[in-house]
C-alpha cells in the first residue's frame, strides 16, 4: 500500500510517531517552505515544492502524478 504524506505543517508540530518507520511507510511531501527542517524520514523518500537543498524538488506536475499514484493521502 502507497502512502503519500503532505505535510503544510512544520515537522515539530507534528506527532512523530506518525513517522515511526515500523509504522508508516510511504513518501513526504513538504508543500509549505516554512514546514521544512530536515527530516530524518526512513520510511520513504522526502520531497519539497520549494526545491530546498536538503529535500529533492518535485514539480507540481509530479505531485499531482504522486497523488494518483498512492493508495492513500494523509494531508497534515
Amino acid at each position: 500500500m502507497k502512502i503519500l504524506y503532505l505535510l503544510r505543517k512544520p515537522v515539530d508540530h507534528i506527532d512523530p510517531s506518525l513517522f515511526l518507520s515500523s509504522e508508516s511507510q510511504g513518501d513526504v511531501v513538504f508543500l509549505d517552505q516554512s514546514a521544512m527542517t530536515s527530516f530524518p524520514y526512513k520510511g520513504g523518500s522526502v520531497f519539497s515544492l520549494s526545491n530546498n537543498e536538503s529535500q529533492k524538488g518535485l514539480s507540481y506536475d509530479d505531485l499531482v502524478k504522486k497523488i494518483f499514484q498512492s493508495d492513500h493521502t494523509i494531508v497534515i
